[in-house]
């Protein structure tokens, strides 16, 4: 099995309006890890199913399909 190659990359960040460093998977050429995404991730709402759960900001190029 051959593991893949992680590059360290600057992206821009919509919420924070600034480039943050990010992770992307060589292998499957997409943004798998972001610097600052504990900063900028919603807290979950005690009441809210976690599968419905959209915890990052509109535009977030890293985590796109959690996005709001």
């Amino acid at each position: 099995m051959r593991r893949s190659i992680l590059l360290k990359v600057a992206v821009f960040c919509p919420h924070f309006q600034r480039r943050v460093e990010a992770t992307r998977n060589e292998a499957i050429d997409r943004l798998v890890a972001c610097s600052d995404s504990e900063s900028c991730r919603d807290p979950t709402p005690t009441d809210a199913p976690p599968e419905h759960e959209r915890p990052f900001p509109r535009g977030c190029p890293v985590f796109p399909s959690l996005a709001k």
